[in-house]
């Protein structure tokens, strides 16, 4: 087996051959077939128009490999259907890192891979309409049910129909024979009821378009990538983060997922650990952060950081030739590592892990946020490893307390998301973080003044994190206009978390996660900006003319329900403040949460003349409001 990267590629009955020798096999980590008939189609098409398919990335497997490897199949009645006529595996074999769906698409329409079950999706058979006068019918999928009806499981009564089955009937036939076959039936009146062909140039116009599907077939290739199996499965994950265009990930999380099942297979509760995310992902404190389907490696990430965490800890899972003998990070290779112990440790103190979570949100944003919300939602890993640390080491390794831990990590997460600081290399930086942060915990029991260790600690922030001195002035110009990434999210995430009552309804709760789909609005609606740039207004609200984006900053953003902001888009706040009857005092506590004080409310209700103070004065709250989460033993 080479032991070199490789370029190469198959045909369709090259690929059939390989599926069914069993020399490329489905790892058991890849997820389930989930293509759609339209999607089987859409492939199909493709082949027979020799336009191009994609490629498909295999891994070399050596004959020592515990990597488990299934034959390619879909779902059937209790158990998955293998594509027929397959063979024992041979020595040499490539497990499919991606290309999983085009090549059980592939056996499905050409190799006659179909479930028994009429429950199931793929409970039938493809085939080439050569009838039809629109190209975009010539593929057609027919039930197995309405195939035994209309007698379509024949060759020739389907042919007759001007239908080519795009999969054999006859075992052992190659593509190149069957097709072949094919020309010769589509002119053989034997084919046709009452052996009567169709009219010269109909059966002209049929025999073109079999002719070209043929060509296509057999002239169609999968683009393959080889990757030799000196690759272990660390450097697989990490090196082969996206495999192609399409955007499929070899997924960590569905290695975790297989390894944990076999591990615990013959156990009374297997680990299903998709399962488990999506379970703990409705849990208070855990909602909108676990999901199966969205970023699950958050939660795995968070479930090593607690690992690294520990001073007494289970020893690491093999994850290649090498033994990784130390887990340091939240990086690919450490997720694998991680071993099934600490897994089964998590979901049993799984209340406490989903409070961890929950807490982390209180402390660096006084509210519950959701992971899109949260500039480097991965930095939430560190919080809840050392808050597993505190939990579950003895006390003689934490003379700390939550509250130490809370000043310390709101300014840490703070500094760390104002300056960008993750935006390159932040899962290797992660590991040192967090034993950074454990080592300045570690040295509050030298100190009797909580005020001293808390200088201490800024002085050791700054010195370890090295990033710049942000002072307000920065922050307010920040703030005064429309960011992006990381740092447009840091500069909402306190508006977003506080917010907990609709401005225009305060019966209504917009705090998170009671209410999931509330949005941020404008508070000056951008069409009434738009139509009131002129004169002196021009320089706040024109973009010709002003130098900032006043009207996209955070400065003029806040969150509202959908039914409130079309109320409050039809006219400038001014007069939406009297129509409602609003007041500072009737909505003070709200307001605060908005960051919306006495003076800039009535610069608010002020209407036009109002906006360049409103939009000062809130972004100078605002500012202030970050400076002092950026200084520990300073409360929010």
């Amino acid at each position: 087996m080479s032991q070199e990267l490789e370029v190469t590629s198959v045909t369709v009955n090259d690929l059939l051959d390989k599926l069914r020798a069993r020399e490329w096999m489905i790892p058991a980590f890849q997820r389930d077939f989930v293509w759609t008939i339209g999607d089987v189609s859409a492939l199909v098409s493709s082949i027979l128009e020799r336009r191009p398919i994609g490629m498909a990335t295999l891994w070399g497997q050596s004959d020592d490999s515990d990597l488990r490897l299934e034959p390619v199949s879909i779902r059937d009645r209790d158990n998955p259907i293998e594509l027929p006529g397959a063979q024992s595996p041979p020595a040499m074999k490539y497990a499919v890192l991606d290309g999983r769906q085009r090549c059980t698409a592939i056996a499905i329409a050409f190799g006659g891979l179909r479930p028994t079950d009429g429950r199931v999706r793929f409970w039938g058979r493809f085939y080439l309409n050569v009838a039809a006068m629109d190209d975009s019918n010539r593929i057609k999928f027919h039930r197995e049910a309405e195939v035994k009806k209309n007698g379509l499981d024949s060759d020739s009564i389907a042919i007759g129909k001007g239908l080519f089955p795009l999969s054999s009937s006859r075992p052992q036939e190659s593509l190149m024979q069957q097709w072949y076959r094919y020309t010769q039936a589509i002119r053989d009146p034997a084919s046709y009821p009452e052996s009567e062909l169709p009219d010269p140039d109909e059966l002209e116009r049929r025999n073109q378009i079999l002719a070209r599907s043929f060509e296509g077939l057999m002239a169609t290739k999968l683009a393959v990538n080889i990757v030799p199996s000196s690759y272990s499965l660390a450097e697989i994950c990490e090196i082969f983060e996206v495999l192609n265009t399409t955007g499929t990930k070899v997924s960590t999380v569905d290695l975790i997922h297989s390894w944990l099942f076999s591990e615990t297979a013959k156990e009374a509760s297997p680990i299903l650990l998709r399962d488990w995310i999506d379970r703990i992902g409705e849990l208070s404190g855990a909602v909108g952060w676990s999901s199966s389907k969205d970023r699950p490696e958050l939660i795995a990430q968070m479930t090593t950081a607690a690992y690294v965490s520990l001073e007494s800890r289970p020893d690491p899972r093999a994850v290649g030739p090498k033994r990784q003998t130390r887990i340091t990070s939240v990086k690919s290779g450490d997720l694998l590592a991680t071993p099934t112990l600490h897994w089964k440790n998590v979901m049993a103190y799984q209340q406490e892990f989903v409070g961890f979570l929950g807490n982390f949100q209180q402390c660096v944003a006084d509210g519950a946020f959701g992971w899109q919300s949260c500039p480097y939602p991965v930095t939430a890993s560190i919080y809840v490893g050392l808050r597993w640390h505190h939990r579950f080491d003895v006390e003689t390794t934490h003379r700390w307390e939550i509250s130490d831990l809370d000043a310390l990590f709101r300014a840490f997460f703070w500094r760390n998301a104002l300056s960008s600081r993750y935006d390159q290399g932040f899962l290797t930086q992660l590991g040192a973080d967090l034993a950074q942060l454990k080592a300045i915990l570690n040295e509050r029991s030298s100190f009797e003044d909580s005020c001293e260790w808390a200088t201490e600690a800024n002085r050791k922030l700054s010195t370890f994190m090295n990033t710049p001195d942000l002072e307000s002035t920065t922050l307010r110009e920040w703030i005064s206009d429309r960011q992006t990434g990381a740092l447009q999210k840091a500069l909402l995430l306190p508006i977003i978390a506080r917010a907990d009552k609709d401005l225009l309804r305060p019966s209504i709760d917009i705090s998170f996660p009671a209410r999931t789909d509330i949005q941020l609005h404008h508070i000056f609606p951008q069409a009434w900006c738009r139509n009131n740039r002129t004169g002196e207004l021009s320089e706040w609200l024109d973009p010709d003319v002003s130098e900032k984006d006043w009207i996209g900053s955070a400065a003029n953003l806040m969150p509202l329900t959908r039914e409130s902001n079309l109320k409050w888009r039809a006219a400038n706040p001014g007069a939406i403040i009297h129509q409602e009857n609003l007041t500072f005092d009737s909505h003070k506590e709200h307001l605060s949460k908005l960051f919306i004080t006495d003076e800039a409310f009535h610069h608010l209700e002020s209407g036009a003349a109002g906006i360049p103070s409103f939009w000062e004065t809130r972004a100078n709250t605002l500012a202030d409001h970050l400076q002092n989460l950026l200084t520990v033993a300073n409360q929010p």
